[in-house]
């Protein structure tokens, strides 16, 4: 270095003095840090001349790829610092960012530019621009995922709970990070092209590019670092699902949930009657398809539909009984919530196509008086929780829709629908998978005096102050259980809100299953044992 390169330096970096006098007349304590990060750049800077003329001078491919995996390392590095990630992530993190930069890179260099695919004047610049949004879009995007995830965590569980698969249950997240790609780059493409890129252009003047050529070099080189950003991005969230998901503690369940989905072909006809097999008399064989279900004959028809137990009639309170594809409710148009809902939820029943994703909350016009609307629960700090739930309506699409109507629906706590009331709706799932089907009846408790009656609503809406659940199981040597929960979002631990079903019917005044013979319904009713199920 020359004299006069010396002082040239000395009059550039003269130019510091001004963010330093600003900091200094505003805010002191910033000077050391300013200075720390100036040495830092230098240094950096300093070191990566280094590299890349020793890259250029030598030009041997297998520098250039330990040069493309260092960066990739690095920057990986870089996104998990600045998303405050653990370093559990830096391989799914560093093998994204490689794989999209490298095969974007050699995309560009062995179709679209006419150069040596490993010529290091080409390949060092391309993957280094290409690396460096990349990047960048990695924080803001990973970011996006991650903070989605833990801010809306009740939405992923919500849609778990109610038998979405993993993998759709996270493409909202998946859709937001990919959005904190591409809206910004889509929005800062004129402001790009305007003042970063006359650099780039400059650089390929000098080096003899026609100005159509360099246009078209430039353009490429754009879309190529969208692209690999976004191939990054799929990439590293597909490696880091499972440790995400260990993060938020779901990967356990995720693994149960797929290899019961795996082991099981479900219900694809989506229909409630069971009757796949005629035997020789001209009727379907019950044996093999009631799943310990009561059935009922049609002859006619020449089919066995599925029938279940539901509570008996109500003297003291509004009711009104609503079949339905997947469930009957008993509508109270005084509370415009039910008094009951009961369904026979099968083994085929847990499994189906029809998500809930798609639908929405409708008022019920077969309720003759006091209906419940969307604008009853809006901004009531109130979930519209499902008595029945859509979980168990996704083998048939009508069934699903009919989940949704608000006669199937009461104010529930937040909380209390996210955890406590979702683990006992996956659990009754598992439980008719495991003993082929089984009779629920759930709704709402109303203990406070009416007068003191909290209400939601232009309708009125009456707010549970708990919830019940009691289930039935046929097979074999018949059972039953029986659940109360707060209505609250203080935890509530399952073997505390077991109960008798007897113990139920007194604080409800309903009979359950008036159609088992008194010897069993007795039994079944005047005991409750989690450990048995």
């Amino acid at each position: 270095m020359n004299t006069g390169m010396i002082i040239h330096t000395i009059l550039g970096l003269l130019l510091l003095l001004i963010p330093a006098g600003a900091l200094y007349l505003t805010d002191q304590k910033l000077l050391r840090g300013f200075a720390v990060s100036v040495g830092r750049m230098t240094g950096q800077l300093l070191l990566l001349c280094l590299v890349v003329w020793a890259l250029i001078r030598v030009n041997s491919p297998w520098l250039l790829i330990v040069w493309i995996v260092m960066i990739a390392l690095y920057s990986a590095w870089i996104v998990l610092k600045r998303c405050k990630l653990g370093v559990k992530l830096l391989l799914p993190v560093s093998v994204g960012l490689f794989v999209g930069v490298a095969f974007c890179s050699l995309w560009l260099l062995a179709l679209v530019l006419p150069v040596r695919i490993f010529d290091a004047r080409w390949f060092v610049p391309v993957t280094a621009l290409l690396m460096g949004h990349s990047t960048a879009m990695m924080i803001r995007s990973l970011n996006t995922y991650v903070s989605a995830l833990k801010t809306d965590e009740q939405q992923y569980e919500f849609l778990r709970g109610n038998g979405t698969s993993h993998l759709k249950a996270v493409m909202p997240f998946v859709r937001r990070a990919l959005q904190a790609i591409l809206a910004p780059t889509v929005a800062n493409l004129s402001t790009t092209a305007l003042f970063t890129m006359p650099l780039l252009l400059c650089g390929l003047f000098l080096g003899g590019m026609t100005p159509i050529n360099a246009f078209v070099v430039t353009l490429i080189l754009i879309v190529a670092s969208v692209a690999s950003s976004v191939l990054a991005l799929i990439i590293a969230l597909w490696l880091s699902d499972s440790r995400l998901f260990d993060k938020f503690g779901k990967l356990l369940t995720v693994l149960m949930m797929l290899v019961l989905v795996l082991s099981c072909k479900g219900n694809k006809s989506g229909e409630a009657i069971v009757a796949p097999q005629e035997d020789a008399t001209g009727l379907y064989d019950t044996k093999a398809n009631t799943e310990a279900a009561s059935v009922e004959v049609d002859r006619q028809n020449k089919r066995v539909v599925v029938m279940y137990e539901m509570p008996a009639p109500l003297k003291d309170r509004p009711e009104q009984i609503l079949k339905r594809k997947g469930y009957t409710t008993s509508y109270n148009s005084k509370t415009k919530t039910p008094n009951w809902v009961a369904w026979h939820l099968t083994k085929s029943h847990t499994y189906g196509s029809f998500q809930r994703k798609d639908e929405m909350f409708t008022v019920d016009e077969d309720a003759k008086d006091g209906r419940a609307t969307d604008n009853d629960y809006y901004n009531s700090r109130y979930d519209r929780g499902h008595m029945c739930p859509a979980g168990d309506n996704k083998w048939d699409k009508q069934a699903m829709e009919e989940s949704f109507l608000f006669t199937n629906v009461c104010p529930q706590n937040h909380g209390l629908n996210k955890y406590e009331w979702n683990d006992l709706e996956i659990l009754c799932r598992d439980w008719a998978r495991e003993y082929g089907a089984i009779d629920i009846v759930c709704g709402p408790l109303y203990t406070s005096p009416e007068s003191t009656q909290k209400t939601i609503g232009r309708n009125k809406v009456w707010v549970p102050d708990a919830f019940f659940k009691v289930v039935l199981c046929r097979q074999g040597s018949p059972k039953a259980i029986g659940f109360i929960y707060r209505n609250e979002g203080v935890k509530q631990k399952m073997e505390e809100a077991v109960c008798t079903v007897d113990e139920i019917e007194q604080l409800t005044g309903m009979d359950f299953f008036p159609e088992l013979d008194d010897k069993t319904e007795d039994r079944v009713e005047a005991s409750a044992s989690l450990s048995e199920w």
